[in-house]
């Protein structure tokens, strides 16, 4: 198994971060994390992948902006489902990625399935790990949105940083959020999620803009013609005990996707690449080819 290596990609003058396992110019995978998450969440995903592939793989994970170590917007900007598309195409762009295998989880999913419904033929395998999208909203919903997000940007902004006394303070708090994660892992990746401020206090390095709502809603329709436009095989991921596997909505998009199959890992939640990054790597592999 290959150690990590991190650079910074410039997209548009935005810093983003990466992380890469494997040999530059291999089997390329890219991984899409979730809201709020880091790339670095990927890493016990990666080292089982690592471990069962019988091919060298190039892994690449980049930190979505505003996460991790990745750059936040400017002043008077905000975090947009195209931003995140635009920075995944930069990133193949900039490492001169051709066609690639691409994994989201969560947020990340819905990047993933909009990227690949955006460009078709760059796209040759497409896992979506509890991501296919939030619930869908209408047109009527769109006028209170747009005032709760002006609402909660001024209200909460950029000041609403939620402080912690440690490192392991942290780490509690992502047990709490998934009981499933074990405590050696959430202190892992606490280290690489947070940061101090200036008052010695712990804060997560994520920009506190993504508590706000976001002004625009998320329409199934419009999702519904991404999805159909994908060519590529999907893989279709979920955690048994997770919220998001009961929700009414999805099959209508599953029915979209041309090529799919869905799986269902048990003992797991949404976090599935954390809580069953063994599993989730066989599934991955076997679907791969790998």
């Amino acid at each position: 198994m290959s150690e990590p290596r991190e650079q910074t990609i410039d997209v548009r003058g935005l810093p983003i971060h990466v992380i890469e396992w494997g040999e530059t110019g291999r089997r390329p995978v890219l991984l899409a994390h979730g809201f709020l998450d880091q790339a670095n969440s990927w890493r016990p995903f990666v080292a089982a992948l690592q471990r069962i592939a019988k091919q060298p793989l190039w892994i690449i994970a980049p930190d979505c902006r505003g996460h991790g170590d990745s750059g936040w917007v400017g002043a008077g900007g905000y975090y947009h489902f195209p931003d995140y598309v635009s920075d995944i195409d930069c990133v193949v762009q900039t490492l001169g990625i051709e066609q690639f295998a691409l994994i989201g989880h969560s947020m990340g999913g819905t990047i993933s399935f909009l990227y690949a419904g955006t460009f078709p033929s760059r796209v040759t395998e497409l896992v979506l790990i509890e991501g296919i999208g939030p619930p869908g909203m209408t047109f009527s919903d769109a006028p209170a949105r747009m005032e709760k997000w002006m609402n909660d940007v001024r209200e909460r902004g950029r000041h609403h940083f939620r402080e912690y006394t440690s490192v392991e303070a942290g780490a509690a708090q992502l047990q709490q959020t998934n009981p499933r994660l074990n405590g050696g892992l959430a202190l892992d990746l606490a280290r690489t999620a947070m940061k101090q401020n200036e008052n010695g206090k712990w804060v997560w390095k994520f920009d506190p803009l993504h508590r706000t709502a976001a002004p625009q809603p998320f329409y199934t329709a419009q999702t519904l013609e991404f999805l159909r436009r994908i060519e590529c095989p999907v893989l279709i991921v979920e955690g048994k005990e997770s919220r998001q596997t009961r929700r009414p909505d999805k099959q209508q998009r599953y029915d979209a996707i041309a090529r799919h199959e869905r799986i269902v890992i048990d003992e797991a939640g949404h976090m599935v690449h954390q809580d069953r990054p063994e599993a989730l790597a066989a599934a991955v592999g076997e679907f791969l080819r790998l």
